[in-house]
């Protein structure tokens, strides 16, 4: 009985272990800001660099926040002449790899601000992956670039 009980218990712990070591590994977020806007915005604009420092890709698909009621992503794009905004849809990131957030591509649309948010605040942004996790970071509203 006590042979049986180590074996399960050491495939129970082999499992557990396999589990956590493929979502140990996490994309981060680095030099995140959101540009500030007039008061009465209705709309800012964030940016990042999303950094895939895993061995598989990750799949960003949406983005949440607590002080925006309606976080999307977008990408610029030249359409006849005019920038136009477009969803952005579902970005991969392959291993090693990164993904910028930049003025004039891809970028953060954050609409309806749940709050003032004036140069110096901080906005509460999260990108949401493929597989259910969430990658969260402070996003530092500024006038410019840092």
């Amino acid at each position: 009985m006590n042979a049986s009980r180590l074996l399960l218990g050491s495939f129970l712990f082999a499992l557990a272990s396999a589990a956590s070591a493929a979502t140990a590994c996490a994309p981060t977020i680095d030099k995140p800001w959101v540009r500030s806007a007039p008061p009465g915005a209705k709309s800012l604009a964030g940016y990042l660099v999303l950094r895939n420092g895993c061995d598989a890709p990750v799949t960003v698909v949406d983005v949440e926040s607590l002080d925006f009621g309606m976080p999307m992503i977008h990408r610029t794009v030249e359409e006849g002449g005019v920038s136009r905004m477009r969803p952005a849809g579902k970005l991969e990131v392959p291993p090693g790899g990164e993904l910028r957030f930049e003025p004039g591509g891809l970028h953060l649309m954050l609409m309806r601000p749940l709050r003032p948010l004036a140069d110096g605040d901080v906005a509460r942004v999260r990108l949401v992956l493929a597989d259910g996790r969430r990658v969260f970071a402070e996003f530092p509203v500024r006038r410019a670039a840092p």
